[in-house]
C-alpha cells in the first residue's frame, strides 16, 4: 500500500473536503496521513482568526508553525510515496526551515502534487515568492480553470491539469429519490425556495443583490400569490431589513447543506467583479447542479463556463433587474422542471464526480516513485 502525506488547512468539515478528502478517502491501495494546519480544538476556539487580537494571532501562528514543522520532519524521516499540498502548508511566507525540509524530501525522490482552487496570491494566503516556489517544487499542479493556470509561471505550466471542484455527495440522492416531486409540490402550493451556500466572507456578494431578491419576492407575492424564501446556509447570518423576502439563516454543516439544497428550487451565486472573484471556481453553482437545481449566477469569471442558457441564468452586473426576471421565470413549475433536468445533465457531462475521482486515481497511480 502506498503512503500519501497530505497537507491541508482544514478537516473533513471544511471546504477542503470537496478538493481533497472526497477523492483520497475513496481510492484503494493508498494510505493517507492528513496534516491539518490547526488542531480541531484551536480551530474551533479561534477561527475566524481575523477577529482575534494580535497576541492570539501570534500564538496561533506559533501553533501552526511547530505543528507543520514536525509533520515535515516526520516526512523526511519516514518518506511517503507522494506529498499532496492543498493551497499551502503555512500562510503567506514559507519559513526557511520549511523550505530546507521540503527540498530535502523532494531530492530524495518524493513527488509533490500541489492543488489550489482560488486566487491565493490576491487573497494573501501565499506570497508571490512562495507561490513560485510551490510551482517549481511540484511534479503536478491542479487548478480549477484556465484563469488560475495563467497565474503559474510559463515555464511550469506544462505541469498543470484542470480539475473543476465538484460534489460527490448528492448526485446519487437526486437519481434515487423523489426530490423533484416534492419540490414541485412545494412550488404548486405557492412557495419558492432560493438557497445560497457559502462562508461568511462571501456575504458581501449576497448583500449586493438583496434588494433585487426583495423586489422579486414582492412581485411574486402581489402578482402570483407566491412566497419567496431565501435559505442562507452559512457560518454567519445575513442581516437585512426587507419588505417581502423571507430569510432563513441556517448554520452550515455538510449534512445540513445537503438537506437544504434538497428542499430548495433555485441555487444562486452572486459575485462582484474583482481579481479574486475571477479566480473562483464556480463551486456553489456546480454543487447546486449535482442535485438538480436550476442556477442563477453573476457574469463573472468561471461562472460563465458553468452556466448555460439551458440550466440557468447568467446575470450581468449592470442588469441586476435580470435577477428578478430569472426568479419569476423559475417559479413556474413546468419551466422549473425543464431547467432542473438540464442542470443535472450538464453537471453529469462537465463536472462528474466519478470523472474527478478517476482523475485522482490515475494521477496517483502514475506519479508514485
Amino acid at each position: 500500500m502506498k503512503k500519501v502525506s497530505v497537507y491541508v488547512k482544514g478537516d473533513r468539515n471544511s471546504t477542503a473536503y470537496y478538493r481533497i478528502y472526497q477523492y483520497l478517502d475513496r481510492i484503494e491501495d493508498i494510505s493517507c496521513n492528513y496534516h491539518t494546519m490547526m488542531s480541531s480544538k484551536i480551530h474551533d476556539k479561534y477561527m475566524p482568526i481575523s477577529k482575534q487580537s494580535v497576541i492570539i494571532k501570534v500564538m496561533v501562528y506559533i501553533h501552526i508553525y511547530f505543528r507543520m514543522l514536525l509533520c515535515l520532519i516526520g516526512d523526511l524521516i519516514h518518506l511517503p510515496d507522494a506529498i499532496v499540498i492543498h493551497r499551502r502548508i503555512i500562510s503567506r511566507y514559507m519559513p526557511v526551515s520549511f523550505r530546507i525540509l521540503l527540498t530535502a524530501i523532494i531530492r530524495r525522490g518524493v513527488p509533490l502534487i500541489w492543488d489550489f482552487d482560488d486566487h491565493i496570491i490576491n487573497s494573501g494566503e501565499v506570497s508571490i515568492s512562495t507561490f513560485r516556489l510551490y510551482a517549481r517544487y511540484a511534479s503536478r499542479i491542479i487548478v480549477t480553470h484556465d484563469y488560475l493556470k495563467s497565474l503559474i509561471p510559463i515555464e511550469y505550466q506544462n505541469k498543470v491539469s484542470i480539475l473543476p471542484t465538484t460534489d460527490g455527495d448528492m448526485f446519487e440522492l437526486f437519481l434515487s429519490s423523489d426530490i423533484n416531486k416534492k419540490r414541485i409540490a412545494i412550488l404548486n402550493k405557492g412557495e419558492v425556495n432560493l438557497v445560497w451556500v457559502a462562508t461568511s466572507v462571501n456575504l458581501v456578494y449576497l448583500e449586493s443583490i438583496i434588494n433585487e431578491l426583495d423586489k422579486a419576492a414582492g412581485l411574486l407575492e402581489n402578482n402570483y400569490g407566491k412566497k419567496l424564501n431565501l435559505k442562507v446556509v452559512c457560518n454567519a447570518p445575513l442581516l437585512a431589513d426587507l419588505k417581502s423576502l423571507h430569510i432563513e439563516n441556517i448554520k452550515w454543516s455538510r449534512s445540513v447543506a445537503i438537506r437544504e439544497m434538497a428542499e430548495s428550487h433555485i441555487g444562486i451565486m452572486p459575485l462582484l467583479d474583482s481579481v479574486f472573484s475571477r479566480g473562483k471556481g464556480g463551486f456553489k453553482l456546480i454543487q447546486y447542479m449535482s442535485i438538480g437545481l436550476p442556477i442563477i449566477g453573476s457574469n463573472v469569471g468561471f461562472n460563465r463556463e458553468v452556466i448555460s442558457h439551458e440550466c440557468g441564468f447568467l446575470i450581468d452586473s449592470k442588469q441586476l433587474d435580470d435577477w428578478i426576471e430569472a426568479i419569476i421565470q423559475l417559479s413556474d413549475s413546468s419551466i422549473w422542471k425543464m431547467y432542473s433536468e438540464k442542470s443535472y445533465e450538464s453537471w453529469n457531462k462537465k463536472f462528474s464526480y466519478k470523472n474527478n475521482l478517476l482523475f485522482w486515481n490515475n494521477l496517483l497511480k502514475n506519479i508514485f516513485r
